[in-house]
Formats: C-alpha cells, sequence, structure tokens
C-alpha cells in the first residue's frame, strides 16, 4: 500500500469510524421515528430520504422539511443530529490538519511526488549525489544542454527551491542519504533511462558507497565520482567507476599545463569554462626560486611538478615537524629546503627568500592563513606570481581580491571535469592528446579558435554519424557518395558561407586526429568534436540529418522535399536535357 495512504488510514481510523457511526444513529432515528403525511396518515422516512436529511442538516445548511412537514419528535431528534454531526465534523477536521501538518506525513507526500516524478521522466537522465555547490554546477550545465537531472542532498540548507526552479528543466529532488539503497532506487537507479551517477558529496567514504551501490544495482551506468584521498580513490576504480575526479591531481596537471604553455592552459580554461566565460588573459609562469607553503596534500602535489622543472628550486614552510622530518628522508640529496613555519609572518617569507622569489604557493588548508601569506608576500614582492589554495566556497570574492595568478577552488576544478565527461567526453581525449603539443600549436589553435567564436567561450559538441544521430550523411555513405568533413562545415543555406566553427578532433575507432582538414573523408562511426556557437551547431544538425541540405552542401543545387515536387523536378530535368542541342 502507498505509504501516503496508509499514514491516513492509520491516523483518520478513529474520526472516520465516529463518522459513520454518528452518521448511521441520526439516520436510524429518522427511519424509526413515525411521522405525518399530507393525509394525516401515519409515514416512515426511506433510508435515502433520511440520508439526504441528515446530509444537508449536518452542514447547519437548512433546505426545508421533506417530503413532508416533520413532526415534533423528529425536529427533536433533527436538533441533536445536527450538534452532534457538527461537532463530529470539528474533531474530524482536527484530526486533518493535524495529520497534514505532521512531518512524517509530509515527508511521504514528498517522498511518494518524487518517486512519481522520477517514474514520469522517458528520456535519459543523470542522477546527482550531493547538491553542493559542485553539484549545482554540474546540474546547471546539464539542463543548460537540456539534459534531465535527479537531485539527492541529505543537508536540506543545500537543497534550495529558488535555485532549483532557475533552472531551464525541472529536477526531482529529494532530502535523504545518496549513500542508501532505497533512496538511490528511488532516485530510478534502475531505471532503464538513467545514464550516469554523479557523486559529488563531500565525503568521500560516501561517494565510494554511492559508486558501489550504483554499480551493483544499474552494472551499465556510468558513475563519476569526486575523491580527495588516494586510497579511496583506487578503491573506487577497483569496483569498476568509469571515472574519479580528484580537485588536487586534476589541479596539479593544470599547473604543469601553465608552466609548459600559456596557450594550452588558456585553451583549458576556455574550452572547460562554465557557459558564458570568456577569454581570459595568458599567465605567463615564472621560473626561478619559489616558496611553497603548506606542505599537505595540494602542496605533495605542485612541489613534484615544480621540482620535475628546470630553472627551479623551491623552499617549503609547513609547522609540522613529522612532515619535515618526511621531506628530507625523500630529499637527502636534494638542494630543496623546508622551514618550519606557517608563512604569513614576514619574518619566514624573509628566511625563505620571498624578496627575490619569482613565485609563491599559499596552500595550506585554512583559508585565513592562505588570506595573510599573500598580503604579507605581496607587501613584499608585489611582483611575485601567485598560486592560492581556496577551501570555502564562501570565500570566492576574498581570493579573487588578492589578484591571485592561479587559484586552485576544488569545487569549479571538479565540476568542470565531470561536465566534460558527461556533456563532451572527446573533449577529455582532446585535452590529452592535447597537453603533448608544443608552445607553437597551442598558439594556432588559440588563434583559429578567437578568429571563429571571439571571446566568448565556445558551444562544444561532437556529431557521432550513425543512422540515428546522422541519418543524411550515414544514407549518403551508404550509397557510395564521398562525404568529407568540409561538407559539414558548409552552411547549408548559402554556399558562400562557412559555418564558424572549428573541428578539433576526428576519432574513428582508435585512431584520433587532432585539428583535422576538410579533406578529411567521413565513414559511418566516426566521431568529430566541433566548437563555434550554438546557432552554428543547430545548421550543423540540418546537414546531418536533412537529406536535401546535404545534397545542396555537396552538390549546391537546391533540390525539392516532398514526394509530388521531387517527380516535377525530375520531368522538368529531363526536359531540359532534352532541350540542349547536341
Amino acid at each position: 500500500m502507498n505509504l501516503v495512504t496508509s499514514l491516513i488510514l492509520r491516523r483518520m481510523r478513529t474520526p472516520f469510524i465516529l463518522l459513520i457511526t454518528v452518521y448511521s444513529i441520526a439516520i436510524l432515528g429518522l427511519i424509526l421515528i413515525p411521522g405525518v403525511d399530507d393525509k394525516g396518515n401515519v409515514w416512515h422516512m426511506s433510508i435515502f430520504h433520511a440520508f439526504y436529511f441528515i446530509s444537508f442538516t449536518a452542514t447547519t445548511i437548512g433546505l426545508g422539511e421533506i417530503p413532508y412537514p416533520l413532526a415534533d419528535a423528529q425536529r427533536l431528534w433533527v436538533v441533536i443530529s445536527v450538534y452532534i454531526t457538527v461537532i463530529t465534523w470539528l474533531y474530524a477536521i482536527g484530526k486533518i490538519l493535524t495529520l497534514v501538518q505532521d512531518s512524517t506525513f509530509r515527508e511521504a507526500v514528498t517522498r511518494s511526488r518524487f518517486r512519481k516524478n522520477v517514474r514520469t521522466l522517458h528520456q535519459p537522465f543523470y542522477l546527482i549525489c550531493g547538491m553542493g555547490e559542485t553539484g549545482h554546477e554540474v546540474v546547471t550545465a546539464l539542463t543548460e544542454e537540456h539534459y534531465r537531472a535527479v537531485v539527492i542532498e541529505k543537508d536540506p540548507d543545500n537543497l534550495n527551491e529558488i535555485r532549483l526552479n532557475e533552472l531551464r528543466e525541472f529536477v526531482p529532488s529529494i532530502i535523504g542519504d545518496a549513500s542508501d539503497p532505497v533512496e538511490l532506487e528511488d532516485a530510478g537507479i534502475r531505471n532503464r533511462h538513467c545514464k550516469g551517477v554523479i557523486a559529488t558529496t563531500a565525503s568521500d567514504a560516501t561517494n565510494l558507497k554511492i559508486a558501489i551501490t550504483s554499480k551493483l544495482l544499474h552494472p551499465t551506468v556510468k558513475v563519476v565520482c569526486r575523491s580527495e584521498l588516494k586510497e579511496y580513490e583506487e578503491n573506487m576504480l577497483s569496483f569498476g567507476t568509469d571515472h574519479v575526479v580528484n580537485p588536487f591531481e586534476t589541479f596539479s596537471d593544470i599547473f604543469s599545463m601553465a608552466m609548459k604553455s600559456p596557450s594550452m592552459h588558456l585553451i583549458y580554461d576556455w574550452l572547460t569554462g562554465a557557459p558564458n566565460t570568456s577569454l581570459s588573459e595568458p599567465l605567463y609562469f615564472r621560473y626561478g626560486h619559489w616558496i611553497l607553503c603548506g606542505y599537505g596534500r595540494f602542496g605533495k602535489q605542485l612541489y613534484q611538478q615544480l621540482k620535475n622543472h628546470e630553472g627551479i628550486d623551491v623552499t617549503v614552510i609547513d609547522p609540522s615537524e613529522k612532515l619535515r622530518d618526511e621531506f628530507i628522508d625523500s630529499e637527502a640529496d636534494s638542494h630543496q629546503k623546508f622551514i618550519i613555519g606557517t608563512g604569513f609572518d614576514e619574518k619566514t617569507l624573509k628566511q625563505a627568500g620571498i624578496d627575490e622569489a619569482a613565485g609563491l604557493v599559499a596552500g595550506s588548508d585554512n583559508d585565513s592563513n592562505n588570506l595573510s601569506i599573500i598580503m604579507t608576500a605581496r607587501a613584499i614582492n608585489p611582483d611575485v606570481f601567485v598560486v592560492a589554495r581556496q577551501n570555502e566556497f564562501n570565500n570566492y570574492d576574498l581570493y579573487s581580491a588578492t589578484m591571485a595568478n592561479l587559484i586552485m577552488r576544488p569545487r569549479e576544478i571538479t565540476a568542470r571535469k565531470i561536465r566534460a565527461v558527461f556533456l563532451n567526453p572527446l573533449l577529455v581525449d582532446f585535452l590529452k592528446l592535447a597537453a603533448d603539443e608544443d608552445a607553437e600549436w597551442a598558439n594556432i589553435v588559440v588563434s583559429r579558435l578567437s578568429a571563429v567564436v571571439g571571446e566568448l567561450k565556445p558551444h562544444i559538441w561532437t556529431a557521432e554519424i550513425t543512422s540515428e544521430t546522422s541519418p543524411a550523411v550515414t544514407k549518403a555513405i551508404n550509397l557510395g557518395r564521398h562525404v568529407y568533413l568540409g561538407h559539414l562545415t558548409q552552411d547549408p543555406a548559402s554556399r558562400h558561407v562557412k559555418l564558424k566553427c572549428v573541428p578539433l578532433l576526428h576519432v574513428r575507432g582508435h585512431e584520433f586526429s587532432l585539428l583535422p582538414e576538410e579533406s578529411q573523408d567521413i565513414r559511418n562511426g566516426d566521431r568529430i568534436l566541433f566548437c563555434g556557437t550554438r546557432e552554428v551547431k543547430n545548421s550543423m544538425d540540418w546537414t546531418l540529418k536533412v537529406m536535401s541540405s546535404l545534397n545542396y552542401v555537396m552538390t549546391f543545387r537546391t533540390e525539392p522535399e516532398s514526394f509530388v515536387w521531387r517527380l516535377l523536378h525530375r520531368y522538368f530535368r529531363k526536359v531540359e536535357r532534352r532541350s540542349v542541342p547536341r
């Protein structure tokens, strides 16, 4: 039985029984008490007349005495019945109001409505576990592309209905523990339309349990988890988790990218940014002496990146003697230094050489300390290159005000990676391959992108050559026609216009081709990653799906769509060929 119905029957059992009893007694009394008809004969009310009379008198409306005027005994009984039924109704209504205000009942109604909303989803959707800042960024990105999402969040403060109502698509949401299998089943984990589970809670242990439960309940679903600890990350991968996003490792790769090529970092920041992100200024990394404040998870990752580059020496500042001993053991033959301290005082920073330092990493797990380190360092050396670690989302504006060159924001980094994994998987492959290219190649890509789409964030999409997504192209290929990449980038409305888009990656089987040429032939099963504007993507869809549009970009001849006009077109073409003199 439905939980809501069960609660209603259980809580309202006494009022219902009392109402039935009172009405039965009132009706029975009217049936038994004799009256007088218009001829002076004794008569008794029928069950129908008695029920009808008691029904309207119980509401104190009073529609008259039917079918004959009542006797005094009947009127006395009606008076008694009116008071008893009204009092009973007041008692029942009070119980109803109490039930409606009961937290258990309201939770049952909310859960029942949530399950109903999930059951009515008949298109692919993604299950988001955790509606913090990372979860909200992911849900926003999914709904911007008109994907459906379902949210489970344990903290009621995070599940803000106003934020959910601002999204482009309706998002069913529930307050609950996403690591509970029952909660996941209510959220549709077994539903065949569930295409992915995204675990973005603040707890690695919770994310691990979500990953395990999701794979057990729905083995083919794609699971992406956020993890900050290496042991949990390895455990997640061992259970078949498709992607594990570690913000520290991800930022370490971003940091290395910025060190290697400012243009490559610019490409990453541009393509993975939030919608409407504009092109930022390139970061020009500085080589020389660096000071690293904080030798924890974050600091160790960046230290390895700095250590692996020639022309950089590092001084580490951390208050932990245990970490100092660990550092000395691992760097026995190194010229790097370790100073016991916090780094936010001028004396320690000067001891580390802040006066002539090229760069500074404020990487402790305390935002107040990091902000103090940055302000003190900038007061001594205004030109120092600053890398900052932001721990609390609420301090976003404070870190922005420091004008740090590179800020590590875990939630933003995680959201970027998850957006790419679910919305544009080929973008992840493109960035991996692009990381191996040189700075000159990256400069060319930046120039091409900025020339085509300007400074706003380009729209990224993947064209898959399949019968479902590109029926016109697959049909043409099956007929033996040669389709090239240049045909897809041609405007289907004008032969003189090229679509403002750049093909970033062409994939055929296990072969990957960066920045493919227009002469690249297209075959069934190919996947092409494009960037441009949303309007361009819509124009390309006509070429991919409509045969007349594909014929136009291949031959620059307009052909009719309807059957009748096609017959007439062929007829006039034959007449035209016959009339041509030989």
